[in-house]
């Protein structure tokens, strides 16, 4: 199974494999707040019985960007998707770099990075790069070591220029996650330099950051939305995993949950750079552990197993429960094209920049002709 959700809680929390461990239960602890959950929801048995708001707001001129993730050498799936999708995608922004200790980039593999710039362009599509930071070891934080340290923020931001101009793309995309609550204007100060090198060149600056209802959470607190919002482009808002392999079984993103944190975040961030994060996974949680899953495999699995598909009412999400060969009863929640809506019209109601697709290749295909009549794309 590859793993389908790095730019989220769950790349940091290995949600990419089945099992939880004792760093996820700790870390669980700080979520739990951070993610602000809305209790225990209670499902209903009215599968396709959808009723969508009044959208309001404005849905003209809304960009789709779609981020790009290679597991392997030959993993194409994240291609494939934007190649069948070039009518409705404005951007991809490929998951290829990795900030580490020292200040130094490394790329992450993946297939022949000029074919995939080529190949955007050749269909108006920019493209950024998306460079993460390297996880922890122990007690010691990479990102902690590059961010407090301003030569070493210097040595980073040169590294990260070269690479784009390697590669002739149009911007970058910085998702640095648990960064310590110390480093909250080291963090600011680096995308302030970072900023300052770049936008002068025509290049376009972006973060994304954990959603939040205060700045009382700890794993969320660097994040200095009002600050940030002063020198970024753009913000991508990754409201997803509000339930993950930290707690039990629940809707990848309650809308009610996605639209709090989207109220807080309005209070600092210009609503013309404010992008939504949208999920294309889902979970599968049983005793055995919890396992994230792309759209496809989901699907295979209500067919293999005849699973009667449940909508969620308060949440506005899909459901059901299995029981496998071996006996053991699964729950997998997830998104798909009807739970997509009711994040659209949030993204009208607050008339938000665009959305963040995270990933392409993983999302239900009904996804883009709700983009395109949601968000009344051509």
């Amino acid at each position: 199974m590859s793993p389908v959700n790095a730019a989220s809680l769950g790349d940091i929390l290995g949600g990419k494999s089945s099992g939880i461990g004792i760093f996820d239960i700790l870390i669980g602890l700080f979520v739990g707040n951070l993610l602000n959950k809305v209790g225990d929801i209670s499902a209903t048995n009215k599968a396709g019985a959808f009723s969508l708001p009044d959208s309001g707001g404005n849905s003209q001129g809304k960009e789709v960007i779609g981020f790009y993730a290679e597991w392997w050498g030959e993993d194409t799936s994240s291609y494939n998707s934007m190649i069948k999708n070039t009518d409705t995608i404005n951007t991809i922004v490929p998951f290829w770099a990795t900030l580490k200790a020292d200040g130094s980039v490394v790329d992450r593999g993946g297939n022949d990075h000029l074919s995939v710039v080529k190949a955007a362009k050749q269909h108006n599509i920019k493209t950024y790069l998306m460079v993460n930071n390297a996880t922890e070891k122990g007690s010691f934080s990479p990102i902690h070591n590059v961010l407090s340290d301003s030569s070493l923020r210097t040595v980073a931001i040169d590294n990260l220029e070269a690479y784009i101009k390697k590669y002739g793309l149009k911007g970058i995309n910085i998702d640095f996650e648990t960064v310590p609550a110390e480093d909250r204007d080291n963090l600011t100060a680096f995308m302030q330099e970072l900023s300052e090198r770049l936008k002068p060149q025509g290049y376009v600056v972006s973060i994304d950051v954990f959603p939040k209802t205060n700045e009382d959470n700890e794993i969320s607190i660097a994040y200095d939305y009002a600050e940030l919002a002063k020198c970024v482009d753009k913000i991508m808002i990754m409201a997803y995993d509000n339930h993950g392999v930290w707690s039990g079984p629940g809707p990848i993103a309650d809308v009610r949950w996605v639209e709090d944190n989207l109220k807080y975040a309005l209070k600092f961030i210009p609503k013309n750079k404010l992008y939504l994060g949208i999920a294309g996974y889902g979970y599968d949680w049983s005793s055995k552990g919890v396992e994230a899953m792309e759209y496809g495999p989901i699907t295979n699995l209500i067919k293999q197993f005849g699973a009667d598909v449940k909508w969620d009412d308060p949440s506005d999400t899909p459901w059901f429960t299995y029981t496998g060969p071996d006996g053991v009863r699964h729950t997998v929640w997830y998104e798909n094209k009807e739970s997509l809506k009711f994040k659209l019209n949030l993204v009208n109601k607050y008339d938000l920049a665009g959305v963040a697709l995270w990933k392409l290749g993983e999302e239900d295909p009904g996804y883009w002709q709700v983009f395109k009549d949601k968000l009344h794309l051509k």
